[in-house]
C-alpha cells in the first residue's frame, strides 16, 4: 500500500493524501473524491504506507482512477508551475491546471493520444513486417510507406477510414516512425535579407545552443517576421521545436499564413481563445510528443509542454496583453524568459517599441540588443508625422477636423487606403440629459454605458450589461437626450455620408469577434476592396497593408493625464505602432494626430520618431520617482459585493501590513480602485514597493500568511509587477 499526495485545483497551496496499491510517478493525472465530488489532480509524491504518519491510513480515501501515461505532466512543466506559484503568490494547483488543456480539469479519464495530424510517416526496416492480406488496402499502404514518407491525407487516400487506427497500431509495434523535423520541415525559397537583417540572423543563430536573451528592436516595417522565419528554419533543421507568442488573436491569421507558406511540410498549430477544447488537447499532446514543430499562440501558450523545445520568440513583447489581469496574474513574456533559462535555450523578444523593463534589462547587461533601423523595403520610409492643433482646427460632431477630411479625400483620389484610428468603440461614450445632468451609468460598475447606435442600446464595455436607450430622461422625464463624445460607429456613419463611394470597414470588437472575420478582412484588403479603415487599437500591431498611406489619430489626449504612470508609455507605443502601418510599401506615408497639446513631450518624440529620446525621458522620470524598473512592486487587490465589508477589510489590511517588519519595503495606504465598482463588486487596493525583489517577495509571504478576518471574507488577489493601478 502506498500513500499518494495529490495537487488539486484549489486556492490552498497544499496537497491531499490518498491511498493506492502501487506507487505512481510525479505528475501522473488521477481522479479522486474531494469533498464528496470527483476531481482531477496531479501526483506530487508517492510514499510507502510505513513512511506516512500524518493521519491513520483508514482515514484516507483510495484513488478513484489513474489516467493514461500521455496525460502525465513532465518535470519541466512541473518546475514551471512551481516557479509561477512562488513568484505570483498563487496556489500550485491553480498554476498547474492553468498550464494544461481545459479537458484536464474534467473528473474523467482522457482518451489515448491519437496523432491524427502528424504529418509524415515512413516504414522502418524490420525483420517482422505486418502479415497482410494480398492486394488489400493495408498491404498497399504498407508498400507505399516502404517507398516514401506519406502524410495523413495520402495515408487516408490509400488506407481508407481505418487508416488512423492502422497507423497507430504500427507506431505502437515500432515498425513505422514519424519522420524527424529535419526531413520534412523544408522551406520555400526565403526572401533576400538586407544587410541588417542578415547580420541579426547570423549573430543570433550563433547562440542557439545555450540560454541567450535577445532583444530585437526593429522600427515598424523593418522585416522582423522574416528574421523570425529564417532563425526558425535553422532551429527546425536541428530537429527542435519552436514556440512563438503573439499578444492578440487577431495577429495569428496573418502570421500563421506566412509560417505555413514558408514551412509547408511542418506541423504548425495555433493556440488562442478560438481553439476548441479538443483542439487544445491535441496541440498539447502533439507538442509534448514532439510531433508539432511550431506552436503559434497567445499568452496561455507559454505553458505548453514540448518534447524538444529549441527557441521561444515573443513578438510585440511590450504589449500589455501578455499580462493576465484576472485569476493567476502572470506575465507571459517574463515566464518565457525564465523558461528559456531553465531549458538552456535562446529567447528572442521583438518590438518596434520595447518595454522599459526589457530595455532596462538590456542596459543591465542581461539581454543582448539586435537592431533593425531601416525598413525592409528599400523604397519604404518612416511616415511623416504631423500634429493638428485643435485650438486652431476644431473638430466636427464626429470628432474629426476639416484638415483630416481633406487629407482623406486626397488619399482616395490617389486610390490609396486610409486608416482612421479612435480607441473607443460604440457610437458615443455617454448619453446625457442637459436639463438635470443625468448620464447613462452602468448599474454594475462605476462606469458609463456606451451608446451603440446600430442596435439602439446602451452597453457597458466592462461587465457586458446591456439595456435599451430610454425614450425619456429617467431622472427628470425630459424627452431630449444627447450623445456626448465619439466612437467608431459615429465615425463610420459620418465618413459613409461624406465619402459615399468609398468602401469603408469598421474594425473593433463588435465587428471582428472571430478568426473568420479577420481572415475575411485581410482578404478584402489584399484584394484592394477597402478604401478606409475605421478602428481601434486592434489595428495597431503587426498588420502589413501595402496600399495604406494615411493614418489619422483622433481623441488621443486623455492618456496624457491618466493617474496611471504606465499610460504615457502605452500611448507612445500604441501611436508608434498605429503610425507604423502607413507607407510600408513604395508610396510615402503620412500620419496626422489631432491634439490640444501639440507641445507635449510624447507628441514631440513621436513627430521626430525619437524612440531613444522618449525612453531616456521616461526612464529619468521613473528613476526620480522610484518607479519600476527602478523598483519592484505588487498590489493587494480586495473586492466584495458588500461595500461596508470592503472598507473594514481595507483597514484591517493596513493594520496587518504595518505590524510586519517592512525594512526596505514601502507601504502605500489602501485606496479605492480607479474603477471602484466592477461586475457588482466594490474594489480597493494597496500597493507595496521595494528596491529589492527579494525584499518584496519575503514581505508578501509574511503578509499573506497573516491574513485574518475580515480580510478572508473578501476576495484577495496578489498582483506582482502590475501593469495597471
Amino acid at each position: 500500500m502506498f500513500v499518494i499526495n495529490v495537487i488539486l485545483d484549489t486556492p490552498l497551496s497544499r496537497s491531499y493524501s490518498y491511498t493506492n496499491p502501487q506507487p505512481l510517478n510525479i505528475g501522473s493525472r488521477v481522479i479522486v473524491d474531494f469533498n464528496n465530488r470527483q476531481q482531477a489532480g496531479f501526483v506530487s509524491q508517492a510514499l510507502a504506507a510505513a513512511d506516512y504518519h500524518e493521519l491513520p491510513l483508514d482515514k484516507l480515501k483510495p484513488l478513484l482512477a489513474v489516467d493514461n501515461e500521455s496525460t502525465t505532466l513532465p518535470s519541466e512543466l512541473w518546475k514551471l508551475g512551481g516557479f509561477t506559484a512562488s513568484y505570483y503568490h498563487h496556489s500550485l494547483g491553480a498554476c498547474l491546471f492553468c498550464s494544461v488543456p481545459t479537458l484536464f480539469r474534467q473528473p474523467k479519464l482522457l482518451p489515448e493520444y491519437i496523432p491524427l495530424n502528424r504529418n509524415y510517416y515512413q516504414a522502418i526496416e524490420t525483420s517482422t513486417p505486418p502479415k497482410l492480406r494480398k492486394n488489400s488496402r493495408q498491404q498497399q499502404l504498407w508498400q507505399a510507406l516502404t517507398t516514401t514518407p506519406l502524410n495523413m491525407a495520402q495515408i487516408s487516400d490509400i488506407g481508407g477510414k481505418t487508416a488512423p487506427a492502422i497507423i497507430n497500431a504500427w507506431l505502437a509495434a515500432g515498425i513505422i516512425t514519424v519522420c524527424p523535423p529535419a526531413d520534412y520541415a523544408t522551406t520555400t525559397i526565403p526572401l533576400t535579407l538586407n544587410n541588417e537583417q542578415q547580420q541579426v540572423v547570423d549573430d543570433f543563430c550563433q547562440q542557439l545552443t545555450k540560454f541567450h536573451a535577445g532583444l530585437l528592436y526593429g522600427i515598424t516595417g523593418s522585416g522582423k517576421t522574416e528574421v523570425f522565419l529564417q532563425i526558425i528554419e535553422r532551429v527546425l533543421a536541428k530537429r527542435q521545436q519552436v514556440l512563438v507568442l503573439v499578444p492578440e488573436i487577431n495577429l495569428t491569421p496573418q502570421m500563421g499564413a506566412r509560417f505555413s507558406q514558408r514551412f509547408p511540410h511542418a506541423e504548425i498549430l495555433q493556440l488562442n481563445s478560438e481553439v476548441s477544447d479538443k483542439q487544445r488537447l491535441h496541440a498539447w499532446y502533439s507538442a509534448k510528443e514532439g510531433h508539432c514543430n511550431i506552436i503559434l499562440g497567445t499568452r496561455l501558450s507559454v505553458f505548453t509542454t514540448f518534447k524538444n523545445l529549441g527557441l521561444i520568440i515573443v513578438d510585440e513583447e511590450h504589449d500589455d496583453s501578455f499580462k493576465q489581469s484576472e485569476g493567476l496574474r502572470y506575465h507571459a513574456r517574463n515566464l518565457a524568459v525564465w523558461r528559456s533559462q531553465q531549458l538552456n535555450i535562446p529567447v528572442l523578444l521583438a518590438s518596434a517599441t520595447p518595454s522599459l523593463e526589457t530595455l532596462y534589462n538590456y542596459q543591465q547587461g542581461k539581454y543582448q540588443l539586435y537592431k533593425l533601423t531601416t525598413r525592409a523595403n528599400p523604397l519604404a520610409q518612416l511616415p511623416q508625422v504631423e500634429l493638428i492643433n485643435l485650438r486652431h482646427f476644431p473638430v466636427n460632431h464626429a470628432g474629426i477636423s476639416q484638415v483630416a477630411l481633406e487629407e482623406i479625400n486626397a488619399c482616395l483620389a490617389r486610390q490609396e487606403m486610409a486608416l482612421v484610428f479612435i480607441n473607443r468603440r460604440g457610437y458615443a461614450p455617454v448619453i446625457t440629459c442637459y436639463e438635470c445632468g443625468w448620464v447613462s451609468s452602468c448599474r454594475n460598475c462605476s462606469t458609463k454605458m456606451v451608446y451603440h447606435h446600430n442596435i439602439k442600446r446602451l452597453k457597458c464595455h466592462h461587465c457586458g450589461h446591456s439595456e435599451a436607450v430610454p425614450s425619456l430622461c429617467p431622472k427628470c422625464r425630459n424627452q431630449y437626450l444627447h450623445t456626448v463624445g465619439h466612437g467608431t460607429q459615429k465615425l463610420e456613419e459620418f465618413l459613409t455620408q461624406n465619402f459615399p463611394t468609398a468602401r469603408i470597414r469598421r474594425v473593433d470588437r463588435d465587428t471582428t469577434t472571430s478568426k473568420k472575420a479577420w481572415q475575411q478582412l485581410y482578404q478584402e484588403i489584399h484584394n484592394s476592396q477597402v478604401d478606409i479603415l475605421v478602428g481601434t487599437q486592434m489595428l495597431a500591431k503587426g498588420h502589413d497593408f501595402a496600399r495604406l498611406t494615411l493614418v489619422i489619430g483622433l481623441n488621443l489626449d486623455n492618456a496624457l493625464f491618466s493617474p496611471d504612470y504606465h499610460s504615457g508609455v502605452d500611448m507612445y507605443n500604441g501611436l508608434t505602432q498605429i503610425a507604423g502601418r502607413a507607407g510600408r510599401a513604395e508610396t510615402p506615408g503620412k500620419v496626422l494626430l489631432q491634439t490640444d497639446y501639440p507641445d507635449h513631450p510624447v507628441y514631440q518624440f513621436l513627430q521626430q520618431h525619437d524612440f531613444n529620446g522618449f525612453v531616456n525621458y521616461t526612464l529619468k522620470e521613473r528613476y526620480d520617482n522610484k518607479l519600476p524598473p527602478f523598483s519592484h512592486s505588487a498590489i493587494i487587490r480586495l473586492s466584495t459585493h458588500r461595500e461596508p465589508l470592503l472598507k473594514e477589510a481595507a483597514q484591517e489590511l493596513r493594520a496587518i501590513a504595518h505590524k510586519i517588519s517592512h525594512t526596505g519595503v514601502t507601504l502605500f495606504p489602501p485606496q479605492p480602485a480607479i474603477i471602484y465598482k466592477l461586475h457588482r463588486k466594490f474594489r480597493a487596493q494597496m500597493e507595496i514597493s521595494a528596491a529589492s525583489r527579494r525584499d518584496l517577495h519575503d514581505y508578501l509571504n509574511q503578509l499573506i500568511s497573516s491574513f485574518t478576518p475580515p480580510i478572508k471574507k473578501v476576495t484577495i488577489a496578489i498582483d506582482v509587477d502590475p501593469i495597471e493601478i
